[in-house]
């Protein structure tokens, strides 16, 4: 359910046991905040599955004038307030993405960027890699837990994209002896 809270009376508040509501903001000073509680139920198990390390939000809730602003996306799910824009601390972007994926499965927004993972709740499930600077639709970011690596259920699309990630990273190793 996607709640609607104030800023004037809520800002301090906490929304869940490790967020508070000024964080959700929209950047451009408006009073509504929407949260999804679905979103907040996934920022917290991010954070558990992390070891319980600090969450910053970058961007949760956007009002349609600010999402515009900043070059969102029409129908971007930060606007309907399903979305966040997360660095977990001291953990890269992918491992995020790859967390986020162990817990949202076939469901759910997760994107890769340089800098940040957006994670999001939508009903489909829908996965893209930004840190080239180019979005590139993938299938997904398996590998957080052992079983998440089963390659018997990988599909061949799952299995390029794999073997291509493993490519790059091998390619960036200095020759060994």
């Amino acid at each position: 359910m996607v709640r609607k809270y104030s800023m004037r009376s809520d800002a301090a508040n906490k929304v869940s046991k490790n967020f508070r509501l000024r964080e959700f903001a929209s950047k451009d000073g408006a009073d509504e905040v929407l949260i999804d509680d679905d979103l907040l139920t996934l920022l917290e198990a991010i954070r558990s599955e992390a070891g319980d390390k600090a969450i910053t939000i970058n961007s949760a809730y956007r009002t349609q004038s600010h999402n515009q602003a900043v070059g969102g996306v029409w129908n971007s799910q930060h606007v309907q307030g399903k979305a966040a824009d997360i660095v977990v601390e001291g953990t890269d972007p992918l491992t995020v993405g790859q967390i986020a994926e162990y817990i949202l499965g076939n469901r759910g927004g997760i994107g890769v960027y340089q800098t940040f993972t957006h994670v999001d709740t939508r009903t489909k499930k829908s996965r893209w890699d930004q840190r080239s600077g180019h979005q590139v639709v993938v299938s997904g970011w398996p590998g957080w837990k052992e079983d998440d690596m089963d390659i018997s259920k990988l599909t061949d699309e799952q299995i390029l994209e794999l073997a291509n990630r493993m490519t790059e990273v091998l390619g960036k190793q200095p020759p060994s002896d």
